[in-house]
């Protein structure tokens, strides 16, 4: 829903709040492990986005879920230089509220938008209406939506298509985006040379678990954490996103743990910037306090509190059950578009996410399996989890 508190309201509350959050403790926590506490944007920090030529801040705006084009500009008037949107998202209207937002200020920020691989014709057709929508004359990075296998990374209409706009000078740069197969699409972009960047689901929940600390002990797996380390230092631009870890209520006590999960991330230093959803004021300001912030033992006891508040809910995006399913679920989407409703609780993203599963690949088929053959490295009921995105987003 839009906004109704107007930026001078929000910065009236938040001076009133500050002198009652300057002496705020909270039990059994350090005073400075809760970053909601200042209102204050944290140091601005700028990473050079791998070899694009542009510098921008650690902490960029993900608007993806964004109605009010005035929290974006909000977040450009305190520094916020790279705004991340897409054709999709909404219909086309996120890439019209983000132009509306952008008036004026389009040479403060890098712009990134996304293109699905398709005909040569039709992918530049869709980088013009992007063009049109945004109300801008060049993208500055254009990047390939969903991308999970090196067959895509290497696709040849993508490449024909990319470059003819990059001559054109309608797009500066061409990177991908991922959210399953991460580790074989970051070493498969760093091998390709082509794309300048790569947009990753990673967050504090990304390595961790039996499975995973089983496969790094048998060589079997470099971990999302050092691949982004390594494929980063060829000179790619790591962008991260699904930093939150589904962005789920804070625990009680007015304990926020958001600014720890940024400070995590943001801790590799093979991460440029980060994409954190955000919708309000409030969250602009919060999240803009990990700028500069470096992870310590108070983050820790942060994250730790919010893995005990998401359980079971939140899959880690590892992709790994991808294809493990002899009936053909498309697992990883199915609980993707479960952590849209529960945890971004965008019902409309949901309902799209999971009514764009091709028949046969959603969780229908889950309703007459006894028990998932699967093992999750996070131990999440995959089977239950499939069964719940169907039973409240089909139809």
């Amino acid at each position: 829903m839009r906004s109704r508190t107007t930026r001078r309201d929000f910065l009236r509350m938040m001076g009133a709040a500050a002198g009652v959050a300057a002496g705020a403790t909270l039990p059994g926590v350090p005073p400075d492990a809760s970053g909601a506490t200042s209102p204050s944007p944290g140091r601005l920090e700028k990473r050079p986005l791998g070899k694009t030529g542009f510098q921008v801040g650690t902490v960029g705006f993900g608007a993806m879920t964004t109605r009010d084009p005035e929290v974006i500009r909000f977040a450009v008037d305190r520094g916020v230089d790279y705004v991340d949107t897409a054709d999709c998202y909404m219909g086309g209207e996120n890439e019209r509220i983000v132009g509306r937002a952008l008036a004026g200020v389009r040479d403060k920020v890098v712009l990134a938008t996304k293109v699905h691989i398709a005909p040569v014709d039709q992918m530049i057709r869709s980088a013009e209406n992007s063009l049109r929508s945004l109300k801008v004359d060049v993208i500055d990075l254009l990047q390939l939506h969903g991308i999970s296998t090196e067959d895509e990374v290497t696709d040849g209409r993508a490449r024909e298509a990319l470059r003819k706009l990059i001559d054109q000078g309608k797009v500066r740069a061409a990177g991908v985006t991922t959210h399953s197969g991460q580790e074989t699409v970051l070493r498969a972009v760093e091998k390709d040379g082509f794309y300048k960047t790569v947009l990753v689901a990673y967050n504090f929940r990304s390595d961790t678990g039996v499975a995973a600390t089983v496969k790094g002990a048998l060589g079997l797996s470099q971990g999302l954490t050092n691949t982004i380390r390594a494929v980063a230092e060829s000179g790619i631009g790591i962008i991260a996103m699904k930093t939150q870890a589904g962005g789920y209520a804070s625990p009680p006590g007015g304990f926020s743990p958001h600014q720890a999960a940024l400070a995590w991330v943001l801790a590799n230093p093979g991460v440029v910037t980060t994409i954190p959803s955000m919708t309000s004021y409030a969250q602009v300001e919060e999240n803009l306090g990990a700028r500069g912030k470096r992870f310590a033992l108070a983050d820790r006891v942060a994250l730790a509190r919010y893995a005990l508040e998401i359980g079971d809910r939140h899959c880690g995006l590892c992709g790994a059950c991808g294809g493990a399913c002899p009936n053909g679920v498309e697992v990883p989407n199915v609980l993707r578009a479960l952590t849209y409703l529960e945890g971004y609780r965008e019902e409309d993203l949901a309902r799209s996410a999971y009514g764009s599963l091709l028949q046969g690949r959603n969780a229908a088929a889950c309703g007459e399996c006894g028990e998932c053959l699967f093992t999750c490295r996070l131990r999440l009921p995959v089977g239950r989890l499939a069964r719940r995105a169907h039973a409240r987003l089909a139809g």
